[in-house]
């Protein structure tokens, strides 16, 4: 019934078109809205993004998988936190060490953002990079990363956009943010671009059926466009957080930028890329439509179960120990420097 989640989308092929998309994997929430959920399965908790759910891989790594059928492995990096490296190792191991962006501690989405923002920059200009968070349900995913490409190609064409991909839901979905579109910019018999009017960052239930009833899409924050447009708005809207970097990019002894941006993090305030950017720049936002694809962010237990219901997904069980992890952990240890050799690329 759910093939295709099996499917492993390391063997694809990459897309001989967009040969200047990077992608960026957000690694970073603690999934303590899951807690209780992950300590049943587990016996212990661990950020959802690292759990083997369902099936034998956990969402870092399927995410990490359906990036790799349009992403060359190269040009995509994961930006994960410090304490999480164990699990990073264990999950992501064979990542390259250079694409692995490690953060002190979880500062919200506009650093966890800026700093992978940064690498991309530093090492490709003209990068076009796709935002793509590692703790959502997808399906079919290959398709899912079609409109990932398509995204990359209308930015290619229209370089100051931004694109969000936008889900037409099949439900009234309360606890999800919505995006409200505007008018038409490109249509096909397939592909559908739009304006965007306005953000709705979890309303109230009463409001959700109106967004629903108005055509209004669930926003997956996965987010396409320039390097330099999405570092650019960051300096623009939050230079509380953007204006602290530019220690790394001044410092000129890069043996102490560990400690450097050990001291950005204690320096800058959590901040949300949506609240503190996107909503003020909707002029320069587009919305690709997406009316074939299921998704779900997996952050509640009653999404989960109702998703392994309807797909077939198969019995969740209970999990390895965390004492096998560790053992799997100190066998390797890939991941301790490449904070390190990651900073040493940021300008």
């Amino acid at each position: 019934m759910y093939k295709e989640f099996g499917r492993n989308y390391s063997k694809e092929k990459t897309s001989k078109s967009n040969r200047n998309l990077w992608g960026i994997i957000l690694a970073g929430g603690e999934g303590n809205r899951l807690k209780d959920f992950v300590t049943k399965l587990y016996g212990y908790h661990r950020p959802k993004q690292y759990c083997k759910i369902v099936h034998s891989k956990s969402l870092i790594k399927r995410t990490r998988e359906r990036a790799l059928s349009i992403i060359p492995n190269e040009r995509l990096l994961t930006i994960i936190n410090r304490q999480h490296l164990e699990y990073a190792e264990e999950e992501i191991g064979d990542h390259p060490a250079e694409n692995i962006v490690i953060q002190p501690k979880n500062k919200e989405t506009c650093a966890g953002l800026l700093l992978p923002l940064l690498n991309v920059y530093n090492r490709d200009p003209s990068s076009i990079v796709a935002v793509l968070p590692s703790d959502h349900f997808i399906h079919p995913e290959e398709h899912f990363m079609k409109y990932v490409e398509e995204a990359g190609e209308f930015v290619n064409r229209n370089p100051n956009a931004i694109v969000m991909l936008g889900i037409v839901p099949d439900r009234i979905e309360s606890g999800y943010g919505w995006i409200e579109r505007g008018d038409p910019v490109h249509q096909s018999t397939t592909k559908n671009f739009y304006k965007v009017l306005k953000f709705w960052e979890k309303p109230s239930p009463q409001t959700t059926e109106v967004l629903f009833a108005s055509g209004c899409y669930l926003n997956t924050f996965v987010l396409i466009g320039r390097s330099e447009e999405f570092i650019n708005y960051i300096r623009l809207y939050a230079p509380e957080i953007y204006n602290p970097f530019q220690k790394i990019r001044l410092n000129q002894n890069k043996q102490i930028e560990p400690l450097i941006l050990e001291e950005i993090y204690n320096e800058i305030p959590a901040i949300n890329f949506s609240t503190f950017v996107l909503e003020k720049i909707t002029q320069h936002l587009h919305v690709l439509e997406v009316p074939d694809v299921y998704w779900s962010d997996w952050g509640e237990e009653q999404r989960i179960l109702r998703d392994n219901e309807r797909f077939g997904l198969g019995k969740i069980e209970m999990q390895t120990s965390r004492k096998n992890t560790q053992q799997a952990i100190t066998r390797s240890g890939k991941f301790a420097h490449a904070s390190k050799e990651i900073l040493y690329t940021v300008k």
